[in-house]
């Protein structure tokens, strides 16, 4: 037991480590640029921060702008998708972080659909991150508090039903313990008149 806690935490952790890792070398080197251009303005500090910190961080926005640019043109969408398909898709944390993120936009429909699924304990909350052909769904059914990790499940098709909650509204339920879900109880309280659990 404590040797799979502290595996899974390790797993949990890598992702976010090397985003933190990369982001830390991207600002490094970013410091190294911005320094002839701090250097030839003179100023050593704004407010108590060095002005190389300032400078990279501006510039690192500056290139993640272009950069978003970019992604929304189809040869960036392209690249994404390959991106996403290959390298991105072994960080499992990769997508339901887009999907969560993907929830808040308003012109942007989330790849991750949040459903209910029964299990031996009752309806569970359950995330679909790709639509079956067939019969069978794989379903993940995250924990609670902790989303991230959970199990994967598979249902026929008649047994999974939408909840009607973005990404981020299931998140939030789950952290608080299930405090809030009159929408859910309301959907099965429907769903059991209709004869349809």
């Amino acid at each position: 037991m404590i040797k799979t806690t502290i595996v899974g935490g390790v797993l949990f952790l890598l992702p976010i480590a090397l985003v933190l890792f990369l982001l830390g070398k991207a600002l490094s080197i970013a410091k190294d640029l911005s320094e002839p251009v701090v250097e030839a303005a003179g100023v050593t500090s704004v407010a108590g921060v060095a002005a190389g910190t300032l400078v990279a961080i501006a510039f690192l926005v500056l290139i993640s702008f272009v950069a978003g640019l970019l992604a929304r043109t189809r040869i960036g969408q392209l690249t994404f998708t390959r991106m996403e398909n290959s390298i991105l898709s072994v960080l499992p944390q990769w997508r339901m972080a887009k999907g969560f993120i993907q929830s808040f936009e308003t012109d942007t429909q989330s790849d991750i659909e949040v459903v209910m699924v029964p299990t031996d304990a009752g309806w569970c909350l359950a995330f679909v991150l790709e639509k079956p052909e067939g019969e069978w769904w794989s379903v993940f059914i995250p924990g609670a508090t902790q989303w991230t990790s959970g199990a994967v499940a598979f249902a026929r098709a008649e047994q999974v039903k939408p909840a009607g909650l973005t990404t981020a509204e299931a998140i939030l339920l789950m952290r608080r313990c299930g405090a809030g879900s009159a929408r859910i109880r309301a959907l099965l309280a429907t769903l059991e008149e209709r004869n349809a659990l």
